[in-house]
């Protein structure tokens, strides 16, 4: 079972010097959440978690750049590296990972391992500009691997393909994670292949819909042929293999299914809807994250939401939060960027992140604990009348 236990992020877009967000979560839920300004740097927090999910899955691809976004607004950090660590436990053993990148190099890579008998976090691989750290081999890490490995490639990727023993508990952190954010990947509703192709999934999902006062009793999906015409309205000339290739794979079709009443309004038969051209923004949002929270909770994963409740209401916010009540035990965990303070009046303490710019406008990540809060204060009503910072500054 894997637990996140925190990750930093230094040199990256709106981050310059090293911020560390901790995921503690509290005695009431398994949840951070951050709040903060917009523009703040909040869902900086999300790209950076997927751009260290990118760099570890992808880096040994023949086509790989890295993606280098330094903070540009102080003199010389495009030329410092960005850097990443997340800490983690594996079955009850910690570990943390960093490095850090250019444009075209990686230019430090470290893993460290818990030891069992002392407790100590002991190097199994440091790899510098200079080289491998010589004993790195006895975990697999060899200068002949070192060899293999191009400048711009993670060497934890590279050892995935030997099936080296810690690149597996690394790539099995990145199956523990999902990141949902439309900064990220707006384009690719992850939610709609997840239902299609778990049944039980969709059961689950729609008992909640039902406890949660959605009016939809089924959802269906079915495969649709592509017009061979289809790609005489596309720009671009794709090959006829790749044409081929997508023919093969169709379309997927997503309606739900909704009562038909009479005069009196009693049932008197079902219609299918149309999920994207006919359900509301607020129902697909709702799909949006409540699919893979589902996910999260039944097979103890962690999942990072930004933009949490943007189109629902603010009550069924705080149905979901509750689902994470008593769920440590399991590994399930939620992070989330968001804007409803109503969902402070849920929170623990030591459940909330503020994220906010300072005059040089780099981002700061604070914690509601580190402030030196009491235990009980009105946390919603302090927060927005600026006791704690991290809220829009509007001249008047």
């Amino acid at each position: 079972m894997y637990r996140l236990l925190s990750f930093t992020i230094e040199n990256f877009r709106s981050f310059c010097t090293a911020q560390t967000i901790s995921f503690d979560g509290g005695d009431k839920h398994s949840v951070t959440a951050v709040f903060g300004p917009n523009a703040a740097g909040k869902s900086n927090i999300a790209r950076a978690l997927s751009t260290f999910i990118s760099c570890v899955r992808n880096s040994s691809e023949a086509n790989w750049r890295l993606p280098y976004e330094p903070f540009m607004l102080k003199e010389g950090m495009d030329a410092r590296p960005t850097s990443f660590s997340i800490e983690f436990l594996c079955d009850g053993k910690r570990y943390d990972y960093t490095f850090s990148y250019l444009f075209d190099m990686i230019v430090h890579e470290a893993l460290r391992e818990e030891s069992t008998s002392t407790g100590r976090m002991n190097k199994v691989l440091e790899r510098t500009e200079e080289g491998i750290n010589p004993y790195a081999r006895k975990f697999g890490f060899s200068k002949r691997l070192l060899d293999r490995t191009r400048a711009e490639t993670l060497l934890v990727t590279k050892g995935r393909e030997d099936n080296n023993e810690y690149s597996n508990i690394i790539f099995g952190l990145l199956d523990h994670i999902t990141v949902i954010s439309p900064n990220v990947d707006p384009f690719a509703p992850l939610f709609v292949d997840m239902l299609k192709n778990d049944v039980e999934l969709r059961k689950k999902t729609l008992e909640l819909l039902r406890r949660c006062d959605f009016a939809i009793r089924d959802i269906k999906f079915s495969n649709v042929m592509l017009p061979e015409e289809l790609f005489d309205q596309i720009p671009l000339q794709l090959p006829s293999d790749l044409q081929h290739a997508i023919m093969e794979k169709g379309s997927t079709s997503f309606t739900t299914v909704h009562v038909m009443r009479d005069e009196a309004r009693s049932i008197v038969g079902y219609r299918e809807l149309d999920f994207w051209g006919q359900e509301s923004m607020g129902t697909q949002k709702f799909f949006e994250v409540v699919v893979p929270i589902i996910d999260a909770l039944e097979n103890g994963k962690a999942i990072f939401i930004d933009e949490y409740s943007s189109f629902i209401h603010p009550t069924l916010s705080g149905a979901i939060l509750a689902l994470f009540e008593g769920k440590k035990d399991n590994g399930a965990y939620m992070m989330l960027t968001t804007h409803d303070t109503t969902l402070l009046r849920n929170l623990d303490r030591s459940e909330v992140v503020f994220v906010e710019k300072n005059h040089a406008e780099e981002s700061l990540i604070t914690s509601l604990m580190s402030l030196g809060v009491r235990v009980g204060e009105a946390f919603e009503k302090r927060y927005l009348s600026g006791v704690y910072g991290a809220i829009p500054i509007i001249e008047r």
